[in-house]
């Protein structure tokens, strides 16, 4: 398997674009598999620059309803004609957060490659998908600013049912995919860990540590409470976008190297005894 991250909020990479988002390209032995949009269509730019044809797309998938992963849903369904795109049914209600609405473009939930999943939804024996994460240790203190409107307009606090990962099987590894995880890295590792019956060989995620808008981050306290959490299992760990800077190196710190961190245009080559993380 090989990863690229074709979209996020940093880059080594001095011809890759940046934006607060994220978009990642998946191949593996039976796919190829584009995973979130970002907020435009730098995602589809990075990817002409990279090398990845869009077009050979054969399925994609929307972590969750705000613009920052979903706003390049249109330009990829202008790009690939053909592939289905799985997006959680209650994604396209509107949704909200401090700096305004930060939804998606609900006139595409009746396009025909979209295909609405529930809280599970099995692709083939090797691509699953899970949401309805119910725990909420390490609740980022983020997430009070974000809302959802119900049918009748009032908003509430977001209780993220419009969130799934992608659970991906190859050999003896077992990768998990997820976008931000608001309702919290761990909480979504022992979802996924329900649903599989064993731990992650590898994860790739946000873990919504931060509002980068106001440079606001988790205490410390919290960050190293999450890394003891995470040693604890055998995983490795790629985080990127929502996590931050600042508590990204607390977390590579506290796992002595465990978490690494993806920026836009690097790739991970995937594999049993060993995993590369290159820039290109």
């Amino acid at each position: 398997m090989k990863l690229t991250a074709l979209l996020e909020n940093t880059t080594d990479c001095p011809d890759i674009l940046t934006r607060h988002g994220l978009s990642l390209y998946l191949e593996t032995a039976h796919h190829k598999i584009l995973f979130d949009f970002g907020p435009d269509d730098s995602f589809a730019r990075n990817a002409e620059q990279l090398g990845v044809d869009l077009s050979a797309v054969d399925l994609a998938v929307l972590s969750h309803g705000h613009d920052d992963h979903g706003g390049g849903l249109k330009t990829f369904l202008e790009i690939n004609q053909t592939a289905p795109v799985y997006v959680r049914e209650t994604a396209f209600c509107p949704h909200w957060s401090g700096r305004g609405m930060i939804g998606l473009d609900a006139s595409l939930k009746h396009h025909p490659q979209i295909v609405l999943t529930g809280t599970s939804c099995t692709i083939d024996d090797t691509l699953r998908l899970i949401s309805g994460v119910t725990g909420r240790k390490f609740f980022a203190s983020s997430n009070a600013k974000l809302l959802m409107s119900t049918a009748d307009g009032a908003r509430l606090p977001d209780d993220f049912s419009h969130e799934q990962s992608l659970i991906v099987r190859e050999g003896d590894m077992c990768l998990l995919i997820a976008g931000c995880a608001h309702c919290g890295i761990v909480n979504v590792l022992e979802r996924a860990e329900s649903e599989v019956g064993h731990p992650m060989t590898h994860v790739v995620s946000g873990f919504h540590l931060c509002q980068p808008s106001k440079n606001i981050h988790e205490p410390e306290d919290t960050v190293c409470a999450i890394a003891r959490e995470l040693v604890k299992r055998p995983s490795r760990y790629y985080t990127c976008h929502c996590t931050g800077l600042p508590s990204y190196r607390i977390l590579n710190r506290e796992t002595d190297g465990q978490v690494s961190y993806l920026s836009g245009g690097s790739s991970l080559s995937f594999d049993t005894q060993n995993t590369r993380l290159n820039c290109r």
